[in-house]
């Protein structure tokens, strides 16, 4: 079943097998394919991720990802959803990941339902980091490449409208949204905050005027994506994405947060890795749709609520015994940053 090299990390044998047959019943592999590398990478609040490489004598050499949505997870997000989300954007022109199968049933050797895609090549930046933080800086200032990848793919994921988009994954109205993670904040937190409460009240007095809906993917910034060579080479983590309002994307990325704020400021760059005119006159331009910067604050602001909400799950996670991953806590220094966002952005000061 596995073949592990010499001086390599052992297999486990039933994570091993509990993939195989899933890619097997889903014809991506052979009767006699075996997994050579099966190992956890670091990271992952809500799904967790395996390398997984296969050796198919019918096929060759397979480079996989094991997506698992683990028991405990910060997010209640549906992880079928994820992997149909991925299936569908296969007809696209945005890279990500071809999917190999899926077991959607929770009761596994993983822990939680999984399903396999495929292993692209790159790394996810950190926005965080300073070191990285200045790679994508020097990209900007030396070729754009990175900014100019990341509007192209956005537009062509808000060129996907109407009954295909919503094939894939719900739809929520403005109202909706704000009300969705309003019950997430109200349902996890563990004390009162004024600035959150009156941020939801905020945000639902700023109605914008609708647009047509088009697929969001929910999380989009450039730690979601993978770049290789100075190219985005992968979009990534669809477990937020539904169909409504895409400027909630330009909003998301437009948060300090995405620009790797948190203890100190982050980059000047919206989202790390453009000038925020550039980028969103490039997007106007792609997709033939005005940007109002004043729809982009609220969504902003909602951004930064739905960041909070799910900060608030994660502590509330940890403190209930539904983890052990001590991140799930850590994480509650990221809420002065965006309580600081919401003010700002709300003209408090």
């Amino acid at each position: 079943m596995t073949s592990a090299p010499a001086g390599a990390t052992p297999i486990d044998e039933r994570l091993a097998a509990s993939a195989l047959a899933v890619m097997r019943e889903a014809g991506a592999v052979g009767a006699d394919a075996t997994a050579t590398t099966l190992r956890q990478l670091h990271g992952g609040w809500s799904r967790h991720s395996y390398v997984l490489d296969v050796a198919d004598p019918e096929r060759g050499q397979l480079a996989c990802i094991v997506r698992v949505r683990p028991a405990g997870a910060v997010l209640d997000t549906d992880l079928v959803q994820e992997y149909r989300t991925f299936a569908a954007l296969q007809d696209l022109p945005v890279p990500t990941p071809a999917v190999f199968g899926l077991h959607a049933d929770g009761d596994t050797p993983f822990g939680g339902p999984f399903f396999v895609m495929s292993r692209l090549e790159g790394e996810s930046p950190n926005v965080w980091n300073a070191r990285e933080r200045r790679v994508l800086e020097e990209d900007w200032a030396a070729g754009r490449r990175i900014a100019d990848d990341l509007a192209r793919h956005l537009a062509t994921i808000h060129g996907l409208t109407g009954e295909a988009a919503e094939a894939i994954v719900p739809a929520r109205s403005f109202a909706q949204t704000v009300e969705h993670w309003r019950g997430v904040w109200e349902e996890q937190r563990l004390v009162r905050d004024p600035i959150v409460d009156e941020a939801f009240h905020w945000v639902a007095s700023r109605t914008p005027d609708p647009v047509r809906p088009r697929l969001v993917h929910g999380d989009y910034r450039i730690g979601n994506c993978l770049v290789d060579r100075g190219r985005l080479s992968g979009i990534l983590d669809w477990e937020l994405a539904h169909v409504g309002d895409p400027r909630f994307d330009l909003g998301y990325l437009a948060l300090p947060y995405s620009s790797g704020k948190l203890f100190a400021p982050g980059s000047e760059l919206l989202g790390g890795v453009a000038d925020r005119d550039w980028f969103l006159a490039r997007y106007a331009d792609l997709t033939g749709d005005e940007v109002d910067l004043e729809v982009v604050r609220t969504f902003s602001v909602i951004a930064a609520l739905m960041l909070t909400a799910i900060t608030a799950t994660g502590i509330r996670v940890f403190r209930d015994g539904g983890s052990t991953d001590v991140r799930m806590l850590w994480s509650r220094f990221i809420m002065p940053g965006l309580r600081q966002d919401m003010a700002d952005l709300m003209g408090w000061r």
